[in-house]
């Protein structure tokens, strides 16, 4: 058996190797006005049914690199240069050696301008309580007394539902603001999804909406996907708004979330039910920017779980 597996090895691999279609792909990359990046590295690893390649170009000065090697897998191919985020995508393999020519694709370098402290989280707590609306300050992670520490109420989240049996259960989460000139913007169709920095650099100044927001789980019947939480929703929050008589925003916190609000049923505390979502608050009224400076948070002391590594 010993023998048979090393022939497999030796014979098979290069036999493999050589029939598998050669995979080129020109990558342009441009910045976000569209000039041309020259000198970003562009590097494409091929997997092999036990190793792999790689194929590491620069753009010339048109903001061009074309990497090739063999393979039948998928090609994660990376993109990234000195003052700029990292970017990538991946490309499936052409279906025979007849398709003509390289894939084509373009990438855009999204600089990076102005890094900022800013406090980041993988939130994940526990609701308290069901059919009652609780206030949640971002500055301190944590619900509002009585039910925690917080001081400022952001928004207001409120849990209806139940779970009877694994297949038994179905429960709504709400969200609402209590402030004028609060509000929430979802930029889910604004995301630079091959880029490491995936929303605007600045939370849009306008926009923004107050209407009453809501999300549903249900384990024995469908719920449509507008209201089902998904981590491809993306969306920016204005709080803490003040206003002056003639009702003009005054002042203002602004906040990104990625990958939607999530909720569920079991809780480890005996919770109502369990919440979590990723965000960066800016604690300095009327700053807009949100792009964060990895490594420096405020939040001090948190736990390997609630840490942000992504701007």
């Amino acid at each position: 058996m010993r023998w048979f597996a090393l022939f497999l090895l030796l014979f098979l691999e290069p036999v493999w190797a050589f029939t598998a279609p050669v995979v080129r792909i020109e990558v342009t990359v441009t910045d976000e006005s569209g000039a041309p990046v020259p000198d970003a590295r562009v590097g494409a690893v091929y997997y092999g049914a036990t190793d792999h390649y790689t194929d590491v170009e620069l753009t010339d000065e048109k903001g061009i690199a074309v990497v090739s090697g063999r393979t039948v897998y998928a090609v994660p191919f990376s993109v990234s240069k000195l003052g700029y985020y990292p970017g990538g995508k991946k490309i499936m393999p052409p279906a025979d050696e007849t398709e003509a020519g390289p894939k084509k694709v373009a990438v855009v370098l999204r600089k990076k301008r102005n890094l900022i402290p800013l406090y980041a989280i993988k939130y994940s707590g526990e609701i308290p309580i069901a059919e009652e609306w609780i206030g949640f300050d971002l500055e301190k992670a944590d619900w509002v007394s009585p039910y925690g520490k917080g001081v400022i109420t952001d928004f207001e989240l409120m849990y209806e539902g139940y779970m009877r049996s694994f297949w038994d259960a179905k429960g709504t989460l709400k969200l609402r603001f209590s402030s004028q000139g609060d509000g929430l913007i979802d930029v889910s169709e604004q995301v630079y999804a091959a880029s490491r920095m995936r929303l605007s650099h600045l939370a849009p100044q306008r926009g923004y909406s107050d209407a009453e927001k809501w999300w549903a789980l249900a384990m024995s019947e469908d719920v449509d996907e507008e209201h089902k939480p998904s981590r491809r929703k993306h969306y920016f929050l204005r709080v803490r708004s003040r206003t002056n008589d003639a009702g003009e925003l005054v002042s203002a916190n602004y906040t990104k979330i990625y990958g939607d609000i999530r909720f569920f049923f079991k809780t480890k505390k005996g919770g109502a039910a369990g919440v979590a979502f990723d965000y960066y608050f800016n604690p300095t009224p009327n700053d807009r920017n949100l792009e964060f400076a990895v490594g420096r948070n405020l939040f001090e002391n948190l736990e390997h779980e609630q840490q942000v590594r992504e701007p």
